[in-house]
């Protein structure tokens, strides 16, 4: 038989008792006192292995504590994370959906420019359209005023030499 460590001391027990009960039979306090130190020795061992026990017990929970404590410092880590890249992505595409809307109002702009611009030289010409006719129509009176007049001068010249004429 191997000697496996004794952990319930089992025999140091027994001993105790076997040592104990012969020495109050042989009425030797030594002996009997020998035996009480043994169980008390076991008693001993015994208590020091229960607070060993939950020593190891409470170091476990301890240890799953801090496990359980870390997981959740991670999954908070994480979902920073997310919250974080899911707020980057909003922004982006805030800011993209921005850069549309100026876009758009950049280019609604230019048509709304364009057209006024259209619209503008369509007035100045029907403007510069207006001034011709206008400069035409002064043209042709002028014209007209200085045929008249031109008559005028041919009946007063010949009004003058008709006189001129009855005179002499």
């Amino acid at each position: 038989m191997t000697d496996a460590p004794d952990r319930g001391g089992f025999k140091d027990k027994v001993l105790g008792k076997v040592k104990q009960a012969a020495g109050t039979a042989l009425d030797d306090a030594a002996l009997r006192q020998e035996g009480e130190l043994h169980q008390e020795k076991v008693k001993g061992a015994e208590e020091a292995r229960e607070v060993e026990d939950r020593a190891a017990q409470e170091r476990e929970a301890a240890e799953i504590t801090a496990a359980e404590r870390e997981n959740a410092v991670e999954r908070q880590e994480l979902a920073a994370e997310e919250a974080a890249t899911a707020r980057a992505t909003q922004l982006e595409q805030e800011r993209r959906q921005d850069e549309a809307s100026v876009t758009r109002d950049a280019a609604r702009q230019e048509v709304a420019l364009d057209q006024q611009e259209t619209a503008e030289r369509a007035v100045v010409a029907g403007e510069i359209d207006r001034a011709r006719a206008e400069r035409q129509q002064t043209d042709a009176e002028a014209a007209a005023l200085e045929a008249e007049a031109n008559r005028a001068k041919q009946a007063a010249a010949a009004l003058d030499e008709a006189a001129s004429r009855s005179q002499s």
